[in-house]
């Protein structure tokens, strides 16, 4: 169980530095577009190396390699894209806050269609993390659109993380899920930045590194931490720690970039950070999960 929450927060660390790098090969003349893209194609190539050198087969039945091509899209595709219209019409800032409703989603699903514990410490995490994330967001600039495409990434992220925990191919091996969503994704975004003309060969040295960083350390291992995690700790648990990621974001902007925070956003930070206290407690002490996680590296379950 501490394993499994160790992983998320790691995964949530690497998330939250990600817009870091991100915004960095956007100054170096890359667009948009092109980062997820080549994010998702290097990530798919150094998952499937990673998964050659370490012997993992990469065999799946057709309903798992459907269900994968579906979540690539949706879970990594859609979520992406409703993000990036949202930035356009809200801050970015309030639209990650917004996207970060999908914990919410998560457990509500998980309780009431698949019939998981609601406990009073997840519970109070829910409400601490709401309180939290609406305190962090600036909602001085409002718009409709843009608050319904950022929570509606939220949703279609919750499908992905249930999906992890639900689906067929949540019995494959972290690493195999990474490679096959990734290359799921990367075809979609490739074909959606070559339509809408953002398709390009990174400028600088500099911006080939950093979207060779954002693949390796911000896709393939925080998916496979963050996989890993949600077969441990169950789909809600692993969602609901997962949102120090935008705490973390958000120190990071504040360090790198010199980003001010209100004193409500201290607060907010504060909540979300007492959330994910709540649920690690709460997960260390749930002897009724019980897990059953292989030795070798063939898979994970």
């Amino acid at each position: 169980m501490k394993k499994g929450v160790l992983a998320v927060v790691v995964a949530s660390f690497l998330y939250g530095i990600m817009p870091i790098f991100t915004k960095k090969a956007l100054m170096e003349g890359m667009t948009s577009g092109a980062v997820v893209f080549y994010r998702l194609f290097f990530s798919s190539i150094v998952s499937f190396i990673v998964l050659k050198i370490l012997g993992i087969d990469i065999s799946a039945t057709k309903r798992q390699i459907t269900e994968m091509c579906i979540m690539g899209v949706i879970g990594f595709g859609a979520t992406m894209a409703l993000l990036t219209m949202a930035y356009s019409l809200i801050p970015t800032g309030l639209a990650t806050m917004l996207h970060f409703t999908y914990p919410l989603f998560v457990t509500v699903v998980m309780t009431v269609a698949f019939k998981e514990k609601m406990t009073k410490a997840k519970a109070f995490a829910c409400a601490c993390a709401l309180g939290g994330l609406i305190l962090m967001a600036d909602f001085s600039q409002l718009s409709v659109a843009g608050i319904v495409l950022a929570v509606c990434s939220g949703i279609t992220y919750a499908s992905y993380v249930i999906a992890n925990k639900k689906l067929q191919f949540a019995s494959l091996h972290g690493l195999v899920i990474v490679f096959y969503v990734s290359c799921f994704a990367a075809v979609f975004f490739g074909i959606k930045a070559v339509i809408t003309k953002e398709m390009m060969l990174p400028p600088t040295p500099l911006a080939l590194g950093l979207v060779v960083v954002i693949a390796v350390f911000c896709t393939v291992v925080t998916l496979f931490l963050l996989t890993y995690g949600i077969k441990t700790l169950g789909a809600s648990t692993a969602s609901v720690l997962n949102m120090l990621e935008p705490v973390i974001s958000l120190v990071a902007g504040m360090v790198i970039y010199s980003e001010a925070i209100s004193p409500k956003g201290i607060v907010g930070c504060l909540l979300v950070i007492a959330a994910g206290i709540a649920v690690a407690l709460d997960s260390a002490a749930n002897t009724e999960v019980k897990v059953k996680v292989h030795v070798n590296t063939d898979r994970i379950r």
